[in-house]
């Protein structure tokens, strides 16, 4: 998904208005000097790994079809070539940017604790052979990787992966595939490789809730092209050595320039022609609903996929898929297909961006707006131990830390737990309620652990052609909209949102879990969408974003078949679940936002019930939400005891 390439766009973006009546917003970079440190640490990361290692380059790995997939294999300098343990990276970017970029504080304590290193392009990319399609094949491909490596003279016959995004999310059906060599696994920012899990039913994190996630659009239009030239299969290695001297087969694609407002483009399937992409998945993607048979061609991790790896999971607060992440750890700490796997399932969430850990924090991390206080983690030491322990035997007591490490925001310290969720909560239920006008944070609207003693109800209009923007929250990838947290107080002044909050809190309420969500809605249209967002008030008024969820409500009943309203029906709605670790402290106040809109993050339903991707005209809906006694419209907060 980003690494090398997105890093790439969002540095030629220029630093732009995301909402239409907000200040601009710049993108969540570390202060100055902890940008410096980063950047002197990666500088002698690169410089080690240049006089300290032997490097192949080209090297051809023959899969089961006879295509070849092309990798670079580092070998530490001055060292035997036997009986080496290896970490493989398996990415659809360049092998460069992942030698000198992010990957290089890892790859250097590789290369120093005498391990081999791979950088392997998947299918279609550069000089591997094929074509292109997203995870298509990556299990059989990882498959057959492991195997070749395992089998060669110089290896131990055990094999490590890491990565991140793109090259994270391949892991999840190379886990599943179980080659007995594959002895550990650490995929970092990993959720679009995850179909359906628990509660979500994502494809890939194409959707959130069955609504598409547009920064997609972004993506494939750097990243995600289907075709790329090819060389004459019957070029020696030699010689393809000295074309790679020339030719680096990257494109030279930036930013779009027109994609602020291609994005508003209708009918959504029209996008990626107005943006004048080349040829990619999203073309046929963008047609499809959660429901499609097609997504089965793409090798999404999915309930049933049992791993047989002992698996290091690194996830982020503020990544785009961290709910799906926090899911498929604890589906496969319950469900992997060997007791050592189960057992040994480990996780770390820090409250940072999008593959960002270990990159941006500092004694003041900020993410968004907020600073989150020290968050720095020594992930490479970590992943270090990891490796010792699978790959070589050591025993350094790695296995005998606390399955889960996790960073509360608030309070801004690191915690821990043996399962996720934790089991150390209480699911409090908090109800809203109102006098009938909770909309904008100027009305009545209340959240309050006391249900509803009369009926009641809050309605607004949404209108698919003046949404509510989006404003930071889970997010990658995506030029024109930063994620991280922000001051949702402007946007709160809308009255097509509604707001409900506590009263100051009196002490100290710690949030920790997956979140539950239940509404009561009526509307005037067949099919609308619901957006709800958890946010931490401060004394100050700034208004926070924790999380956010979103659910087109044709699916409400689950993902096999749409099912739409009746008029002035009321209907019990679930949305997906948040998924935070915070601390509202004494004085605050915890506030939720409902809208039916969160745009450009999700894409806008019309309101029509059709298909939605391939309609230009939208109608207004007239939602309401109620909360009586009859009718607990409420979300569940997993609160620490």
């Amino acid at each position: 998904m980003s690494e090398s390439r997105s890093l790439r766009m969002r540095g030629h973006a220029t630093a732009r208005a995301v909402l239409l009546a907000l200040a601009a917003l710049s993108a969540t970079l570390p202060s100055p000097a902890a940008a410096q440190t980063y950047a002197q640490k990666t500088t002698a990361a690169v410089d080690y790994i240049l006089t300290h290692a032997d490097r192949e380059d080209l090297v051809r790995m023959p899969m089961r079809d006879g295509v070849r997939l092309s990798a670079t294999i580092l070998f530490p300098k001055g060292r035997s070539r036997e009986n080496l343990p290896t970490v493989l990276i398996f990415i659809p970017y360049l092998t460069e940017g992942t030698i000198r970029g992010s990957f290089s504080h890892y790859i250097r304590s590789f290369i120093e604790n005498g391990y081999a290193v791979i950088i392997e392009n998947v299918r279609g990319r550069y000089f591997s052979e094929g074509t292109y399609r997203y995870l298509v094949g990556s299990g059989q491909d990882g498959y057959d990787s492991i195997d070749w490596i395992s089998k060669q003279q110089w290896s131990n016959g055990k094999v490590g992966t890491i990565g991140c995004s793109s090259s994270a999310e391949e892991q999840h059906k190379m886990n599943a595939a179980r080659h007995p060599a594959h002895a550990a696994a650490v995929p970092i920012s990993s959720g679009a490789g995850i179909g359906k899990v628990g509660a979500y039913n994502e494809m890939g994190n194409f959707y959130r809730g069955g609504t598409v996630q547009t920064w997609w659009f972004s993506w494939y239009y750097g990243s995600g092209y289907k075709y790329h030239p090819t060389w004459p299969a019957e070029l020696t290695r030699d010689q393809m050595v000295k074309i790679g001297r020339f030719w680096n087969m990257e494109p030279e694609l930036m930013h779009p320039a027109n994609l602020d407002s291609a994005i508003w483009t209708l009918p959504v399937n029209q996008v990626m022609k107005n943006l004048g992409a080349m040829p990619s998945d999203m073309d046929d993607f963008v047609n499809r609903q959660p429901n499609d048979p097609r997504w089965k061609e793409t090798d999404f991790g999915n309930e049933g996929d049992r791993s047989g790896t002992p698996t290091l999971y690194i996830n982020a607060w503020y990544d785009l898929s961290i709910g799906p992440n926090v899911a498929m750890f604890d589906y496969q700490t319950r469900n992997a297909a060997t007791q050592s796997a189960r057992d040994n399932m480990f996780m770390v969430i820090a409250p940072t961006l999008h593959c960002n850990q270990g990159r941006s924090e500092s004694e003041h991390t900020v993410v968004g707006e907020r600073d989150m206080g020290d968050a720095r983690y020594d992930y490479v030491g970590l992943v270090q131990r990891w490796f010792d322990h699978w790959l070589k035997g050591a025993d350094n007591g790695v296995t005998k830390e606390p399955k889960v490490r996790f960073y509360m925001m608030g309070a801004n310290q690191w915690k821990t737990s043996d399962t996720w969720p934790p089991k150390n909560v209480d699911l409090v239920p908090y109800y809203l309620d109102s006098d009938g006008g909770a909309n904008s944070a100027l009305g009545n609207g209340r959240l309050t652990t006391a249900k509803p003693a009369k009926a009641a109800s809050d309605a607004f209009s949404y209108d698919p052609m003046h949404p509510v923007p989006s404003l930071g929250g889970q997010i990658c990838c995506f030029a024109i909209l930063p994620g991280g947290s922000f001051d949702q107080s402007g946007l709160e002044m809308r009255n097509d949102v509604l707001v409900y909050t506590t009263a100051p809190l009196t002490e100290r309420v710690d949030v920790s879990g997956n979140i539950d969500v239940e509404l009561h809605l009526s509307s005037n249209v067949k099919d609308t969408d619901l957006a709800v967002k958890l946010v931490d008030v401060g004394p100050d008024g700034k208004a926070f974003n924790l999380d956010e969820s979103i659910l087109r409500v044709r699916w409400r009943e689950g993902w096999d078949k749409p099912v739409f309203m009746e008029n002035g029906k009321v209907y019990k709605v679930s949305i997906p679940p948040l998924v935070t670790s915070n601390s509202f402290a004494a004085g605050h106040r915890i506030r939720v936002e409902v809208s039916s809109s969160s745009f450009p993050h999700f894409d806008r339903n019309l309101n029509t019930g059709g298909n939605n991707f391939d309609e230009k005209d939208g109608i207004v809906a007239r939602n309401v939400i109620h909360h009586a006694p009859a009718y607990l419209s409420r979300i569940v907060l997993p609160v620490v005891r």
